[in-house]
């Protein structure tokens, strides 16, 4: 699992490796829905104005836009990510 996530203009942009962009999807839908599987900060959540996902060689790609940053939101995108699959024994 390797996760990395830097700024680019108007938001960030994340490699998510050993993710599907189904299995993203779903938690974004979720998320989306109030029904987190993780400890989402609804602050942050509330600034997030779109979300894409592509696939790409290894995992999956998310572009998130808004008023957010790689520094805010990669503690986050972590814990929610790895504790998952671990739940999963992914990793």
């Amino acid at each position: 699992m390797k996760i990395d996530i830097t700024n680019q203009a108007g938001g960030v942009k994340a490699f998510l490796g050993g993710f599907s962009t189904e299995e993203l999807s779903a938690k974004i839908e979720a998320c989306q829905n109030g029904q987190c599987e993780c400890a989402c900060d609804p602050t942050i959540m509330q600034k997030i104005e779109g979300i894409e996902l592509s696939s790409v060689e290894g995992g999956a790609t998310i572009t998130i836009t808004g008023d957010v940053d790689a520094q805010t939101l990669a503690p986050m995108m972590q814990k929610c990510l790895l504790d998952t699959a671990k739940k999963e024994n992914r990793i």
